[in-house]
């Protein structure tokens, strides 16, 4: 809250502003006051702004412009700014879906998302490959989130492979890399694997 310490014999009016409305906003933008309401105390309200980043709390000031006024003793007196601190929360790393189903030898595919939970500063890239090709085979072999395109879902489509070999069904694994990216928060962030089963179709006997 803010008020003046003494009667004013003119309005004055005190302009208010956020040093980083990426950080917070502020309510009202001025402050008058009268010599009638002058010892009343005003509320200012601080809003926080959600950035999307993993950047950690960031400090910023509630700016509290010099006042104007016809008033010689209170025309230019600058009031102290107020310092605030928007806390961070966000934070790094991946949503992944449960994947579709299993994939067959029939060669039915499997379907799984992945998006980042914060906004990246810089690209981040994730290497995606089969841990057994011979059961199935990923696509794309790389997935890249952009500081635009972070929240966003892609999709990752594994397909099965038919070995002719009366093996059963076969568990394997998309391998998800750990990330490449200048952002350090990503960087080296290694996402869960996703399991599955290929389902065979290959039977013993004569036909």
């Amino acid at each position: 809250t803010v008020k003046l310490s003494s009667q004013p014999s003119a309005d004055v009016t005190v302009a208010v502003s956020s040093s980083d409305t990426g950080e917070g906003t502020v309510s009202p933008s001025t402050l008058t006051f009268t010599s009638s309401n002058w010892s009343t105390a005003q509320t200012v309200t601080a809003t926080g702004v959600n950035d999307g980043s993993a950047d950690g709390n960031q400090s910023y000031n509630i700016v509290l412009g010099a006042a104007s006024s016809s008033d010689s003793n209170f025309n230019s007196v600058n009031p102290s700014d107020v310092a605030v601190t928007n806390t961070d929360d966000d934070t790094a790393g991946f949503t992944i879906s449960s994947i579709s189903d299993n994939t067959t030898e029939l060669g039915d595919n499997a379907t799984f998302t992945i998006l980042l939970t914060s906004q990246p500063s810089a690209n981040v890239t994730i290497g995606v490959s089969s841990s057994d090709t011979g059961e199935g085979t990923v696509s794309p072999s790389s997935l890249t989130f952009t500081s635009s395109n972070w929240s966003t879902a892609q999709t990752v489509t594994v397909t099965g492979v038919d070995d002719n070999t009366t093996d059963g069904n076969q568990n394997y694994t998309v391998v998800l890399a750990a990330a490449s990216s200048s952002d350090s928060n990503y960087n080296n962030l290694n996402p869960s694997d996703v399991s599955l089963s290929n389902i065979h179709n290959d039977w013993k006997g004569i036909r």
